[in-house]
């Protein structure tokens, strides 16, 4: 289920993670559940500084992709011991992504995000939005959104009543 959805007009998403992390909530709160939730993935469109900072001081656990392993990185493949001190927050963040946890966590986002898109992208013709301007763009996702959540609510109506028959 998609909960939250936010159009922008940068063609990364780096400055989007502080607004839809409080979406998130925000969402979640008006439906009735106050838990925040334990853990936020990201792919590496929101890595930025700003974003592994939050990162560090979020009252959720925060994977962010960081991309590819840069030259004079020092992230080891399988990270043991403590942090050195004089790591970057990307260095962290990436030797967090690389430990047993971080990876299985991570590897989620490949069935619970990318499914998504994919289907949004196929059985919607997502792939581009139709209206013109930031509002009409906006509107033409959320309406994709929707569609997806109610075709998705459908199907589990449709499953259950076959499984309980």
């Amino acid at each position: 289920m998609i909960i939250g959805t936010r159009v922008g007009t940068n063609a990364g998403d780096v400055d989007q993670l502080l607004g839809m992390s409080d979406l998130t909530k925000e969402t979640l709160r008006a439906a009735g559940i106050d838990e925040n939730p334990r853990l936020l993935l990201a792919d590496a469109g929101y890595c930025s500084e700003d974003s592994r900072t939050q990162a560090g001081t979020a009252d959720f656990n925060l994977l962010i992709a960081t991309g590819r392993v840069r030259r004079n990185e020092r992230v080891a493949p399988a990270p043991r011991g403590p942090i050195p001190r004089d790591a970057t927050q990307r260095e962290r963040m990436a030797r967090r992504l690389r430990t047993k946890t971080g990876a299985a966590d991570y590897a989620r986002r490949k069935a619970i995000v990318e499914p998504v898109f994919g289907q949004m992208k196929v059985r919607q013709h997502a792939g581009f939005l139709r209206l013109r301007g930031l509002e009409g763009a906006q509107t033409g996702w959320t309406l994709h959104a929707v569609c997806h959540n109610l075709r998705k609510l459908a199907n589990s109506r449709t499953i259950g009543v076959i499984r309980t028959a």
